[in-house]
Parts: structure tokens; C-alpha cells; sequence
């Protein structure tokens, strides 16, 4: 009989009928209950449900099998118990297995185009790692191996041995050695059915803190026939984490791109629905570190490999070559380096000119240069000088490096260019500088031209006074520092003019003190006679400006 809005459902009575459903579902509850506290086989347990429900007259199938279970794992494990206002929160350090690139203890998701060594990548750490090595590919490595447990679906047994050969995981008679207890592959998969997922569950209960590598996700989820576009997606993979996750277990999950994608944002490169990666603590993105065109040969074979998550990212420029991955050094810098080195072989022209004249200047002594002096170089007035200039600062080749007051009244002050360069150390672009006693103003907070006080002309930190007219001096020519000078007026620090020595009519002016010229360092003298020793040597009579100064 069916029931309607105007029998006895709606006086608050449960038909009979609906009683007797009620109490079977409860019945296959209690039963689901009962599988999972006696039958540790993750199948068995779906089986035992399944004949259960055919005695009773409710067959199942295995999808709905697999939710009562499911919902039976979540009763018996019941809520865990949150943290409360008041309690003190967990504070301790990112646990990091492979430093900056690997997290311990949680879910990490390795994203890689076909063919681009990302197994090759992993066995490598794990070898590393187990060999004792502190570092790998110039990260550190913590603590010591654990166990290693590998579901390598993906591959043939055949080519897991290649790998394991060459970074000395297995016996003289080609067993397997050091940290790898099991080894699933194409021959003898493990899927992430729930069976899978339970089994490994088991591993990481009896072995906690292990490491287990899954290459490939895609392949250890064909058989479920999950679209990779849908939302749930990543339920298999979630499962699994969960699964691990009371053990300590450190997960690696390896999963393929798009083709489509060659960035080098590991959630947009990810194939299929986004909610993989979300699922993960930590992303790692492996591309080439240069697309080849399409139809053509991979040529340049450095690899790309940058994280993003809940840590601070790393990017990593890496080779594998025949005996294994080689280290090129901090990824950033390089692209960096590499990019702008092709944005400076682009250009024509005035900026050609221009950007090469300033190289040659700031390999000189690292001077930077005015714009008025750009002027003589690109021939042409100051507005299309600084155009040029701007256009190289846009394209990352060139900073404005401060400007310099006018010292002529009336005059205006002038901006000051420099070339950049890539720093290897914090992997991007700065302003070159090196170890002469400019860099030591800007390390200490000065720039050349912040007006120096007597205090602050010393590199050393020690207190001097402005040179005196007569003082010898050398300047900083052609990379080199050259005596035979002397001071002919340094009433302004900025704008040092000293004369030859001997020839008091040659000149140069607009030289800054401690920068382009010092204090001599050897006499430029010959012995002088008893009777001048301690006296300085008479100044040279003013001359006419340099017609060179600038």
C-alpha cells in the first residue's frame, strides 16, 4: 500500500512497512560494524557485507557496500577531539623530509609531464636519503630513512629495476635492497580501491612514519573509472591520506599535466579537476626548463622543479644525466639570468649601444652613468635617451640608480643608471656590486652620493679629513687604480678635480672621493730632499674644467 500525505504518516504512525526497512538498514549497520572489527581483509569485508544482505533480502552492490562500510569506519573511530579555546596550539617547525621540497608526515603531490624523471627524481632522494648523504640536490635531507613502500603501478618491473640498479637499491642478484620493503607495479598492481586503500592502511598501522611513493595517480585509479574532470577526483587520493595520516606516513603522490600547460603553477598544470592538488599539503610542479616548439626534439634537458603549499616554495634547476641528477643551482636565478641574456641579445639600435656602453662602464669600475653622458653615446637629445633608458629598465636589463645633484648652479640633477644582473643568491635581479669601496657605502646604508661627513669617507669606519690640495692620490681607470695624481680641489666630496703629477695643467674633475679616487696607497714621490720631508707638496695652479668631465 502506498502511503499518502492523508494517512498515517501524517498523524506522526510509521506505516508498517517502513518500520520493517528501518530496522533491516539498522540490521546491515550493526552487521558492517561487526565486519570491520573481525575481518581485517579490506575484499573479505565487502564480500562478508554483500552475502549478509542477499540472507536478508536486501542485496548490495559493491558501491553501496563500500559507503555502509565506510560509514561503519566512521562510527567506530568516532570525532576527533579539537583543540579548545585556551589550549595551546602546535607551533613546532614544518617536518620536512627532503628540505623545502618533500613535507614528512603529509600528503605531497609531484606534478610532471611524461618522461620527465620524476621517478627517477624520487628514488634518487630515497637512495640519497638511505646512503646517509646530508643534502640532496643542494636541499638537506632530516632525520634518517624510513621504510619505503613503493605502488609504482605505472611501470614495469623491468624499468623499476633500471632505476633502482643505478642508485644502488638493490642486490648484486638483483634483489631488492635498502630502505624498500614491497614494490607494486604494472605486473602486480595496487589499485586505490577501498580494498587498496585499506590495505595500505594496514602497512602504515604496523610500520609508522613510513614513505610511500604512488606513481602513478591515473593509473592506480583506472580501474574505479573516475572522470579526471569531476569534482571527486581526488576522493581515492583524499581516502588514502586519511588512510596514512594517524601513522605518521610521508605520502608522494605522482600525478601527470596537462599537455597544455608548461607554466609553472603546479595547480593550473595538474590534469584533470583542480580538487587533486587541494587535497595536497604541498604541490611540486617538474617541467622542462625550456618547451621545445612543437614537433621538435627535447634538446635541453634541465628540469624545473618548484613547490608551492603550506611552506615556503622552492625552485630548483636540476640535469638527469647517466649515473643521475646533477644540481644547477637555484632555479630562479637561472631563469632569471637566462632571461635576461636573451632580452640583451634582442636589442638593436640606440639601446643596443646604449646598454652596452653602460656594461663596459660598470665592468670598469662599476660606475654608474649619467644621462647626459648616454646623450654622446646613443646621439641624440635627452628625451629619446630616456626613452631608451626606460625601454631597458622595462625589460629588466637596467635600474635607476639614484641621481646626482647638479654642481653647477642652475643646473639639474641627474639621473643615474646601472646594469643588473641575476644574483645566485636570493634568485632574482639586483643591482651589481661587488667588494670595492662603493658596495661597502651601500652595504653600510650610504649611497655614493649621500653626503659623506668627515666620519664617513674612510672604508674602514675610521674618521678622516677632507684631502687636502697637494694630497697624492690614485684613480680608478680602466679597472685598475693608477698613482701619479694629486688633489687639486676637493672642496666638494662629489666633485673631486685632481692634476697630474708633474703636468699641473691636465686635469680631471667630477671625481668622488673613495670611489674614483683614494688616497695613494704607494708614494708617487721620489726621495725628497732633507729638508721638504713632512711638507706637502705645493698645489697645482687652477686650470681650465676637463672638457671630458661630465
Amino acid at each position: 500500500m502506498v502511503t499518502t500525505p492523508n494517512d498515517s504518516s501524517s498523524s506522526g504512525i510509521l506505516p508498517e512497512s517502513l518500520k520493517d526497512h528501518k530496522e533491516l538498514l539498522s540490521k546491515l549497520d550493526q552487521y558492517a560494524n561487526t565486519v570491520l572489527c573481525n575481518e581485517e581483509d579490506a575484499l573479505k569485508r565487502s564480500q562478508l557485507l554483500r552475502l549478509y544482505a542477499d540472507e536478508v533480502g536486501f542485496p548490495l552492490n559493491e558501491r553501496t557496500a563500500a559507503l555502509l562500510l565506510s560509514r561503519a569506519a566512521g562510527s567506530i573511530a568516532g570525532v576527533a577531539e579539537p583543540r579548545k579555546k585556551g589550549q595551546k596550539l602546535d607551533t613546532s617547525a614544518v617536518p620536512w623530509a627532503w628540505e623545502g621540497v618533500i613535507m614528512s608526515g603529509t600528503f605531497n603531490l609531484l606534478v610532471a609531464p611524461p618522461k620527465v624523471g620524476k621517478s627517477a627524481l624520487m628514488v634518487g632522494m630515497i637512495s640519497a636519503w638511505h646512503h646517509g648523504e646530508e643534502t640532496y640536490l643542494g636541499q638537506r635531507l632530516h632525520g634518517v630513512c624510513p621504510k619505503v613502500y613503493i605502488i609504482g603501478t605505472d611501470q614495469p618491473e623491468s624499468d623499476w629495476f633500471t632505476l633502482f640498479k643505478r642508485e644502488g637499491l638493490v642486490t648484486s642478484d638483483g634483489e631488492l635492497a635498502g630502505p624498500v620493503e614491497m614494490l607494486w607495479h604494472t605486473g602486480a598492481p595496487l589499485h586505490l580501491t577501498d580494498e587498496g586503500i585499506s590495505h595500505l592502511g594496514e602497512i602504515a598501522r604496523e610500520n609508522p612514519g613510513s614513505l610511500f611513493l604512488l606513481d602513478s595517480y591515473h593509473a592506480c585509479c583506472a580501474v574505479l573509472g573516475l572522470e579526471e574532470a569531476a569534482s571527486s577526483f581526488d576522493g581515492p587520493a583524499r581516502k588514502l591520506a586519511e588512510a596514512l595520516a594517524p601513522h605518521k606516513a610521508t605520502l608522494a603522490m605522482i600525478h601527470h599535466t596537462n599537455k597544455s600547460v608548461s607554466g609553472g603553477n603546479a595547480t593550473q598544470a595538474s590534469r584533470g579537476s583542480n580538487a587533486l592538488p587541494a587535497a595536497a599539503s604541498l604541490t611540486i610542479l617538474m617541467n622542462w626548463f625550456k618547451q621545445p616548439a612543437e614537433g621538435q626534439t627535447q634538446n635541453d634537458h634541465r628540469v624545473v622543479v618548484k613547490t608551492q603549499g603550506r611552506a615556503k616554495g622552492t625552485t630548483l634547476l636540476i640535469e638527469l644525466q647517466d649515473d643521475g641528477w646533477i644540481h644547477h643551482g637555484d632555479g630562479e636565478s637561472v631563469l632569471a639570468a637566462e632571461a635576461m641574456q636573451e632580452a640583451a641579445d634582442e636589442l638593436q639600435g640606440r639601446q643596443a649601444d646604449i646598454f652596452d656602453y653602460m656594461c663596459e662602464r660598470w665592468a670598469t669600475g662599476e660606475f654608474p652613468c649619467t644621462t647626459n653622458e648616454l646623450q654622446d653615446v646613443g646621439k641624440c637629445n635627452a628625451t629619446k635617451v630616456l626613452r631608451a633608458l626606460r625601454a631597458l629598465e622595462k625589460k629588466g636589463l637596467i635600474y635607476q640608480h639614484g641621481q646626482m645633484e647638479a654642481f653647477v648652479a642652475g643646473g639639474r640633477p641627474q639621473f643615474l643608471w646601472a646594469p643588473h644582473e641575476a644574483s645566485q643568491e636570493n634568485g632574482g635581479l639586483r643591482g651589481i656590486r661587488g667588494n670595492t669601496s662603493r658596495a661597502s657605502h651601500e652595504i653600510e646604508g650610504f649611497t655614493p652620493f649621500t653626503p659623506i661627513t668627515p666620519n664617513t669617507l674612510s672604508t674602514s669606519g675610521e674618521g678622516v679629513l677632507p684631502p687636502m690640495p697637494g694630497t697624492p692620490v690614485e684613480l680608478h681607470r680602466n679597472g685598475d687604480w693608477n698613482n701619479g695624481w694629486v688633489v687639486s680641489d676637493a672642496s666638494d666630496l662629489h666633485a673631486v678635480r685632481v692634476a697630474k703629477l708633474g703636468s699641473p695643467n691636465v686635469t680631471v674633475g667630477s671625481l668622488r672621493w673613495d670611489l674614483d679616487v683614494r688616497p695613494c696607497q704607494s708614494s708617487p714621490f721620489g726621495a725628497p730632499p732633507l729638508g721638504d720631508v713632512g711638507k706637502a707638496p705645493e698645489a697645482p695652479a687652477p686650470v681650465n674644467p676637463d672638457p671630458f668631465d661630465f
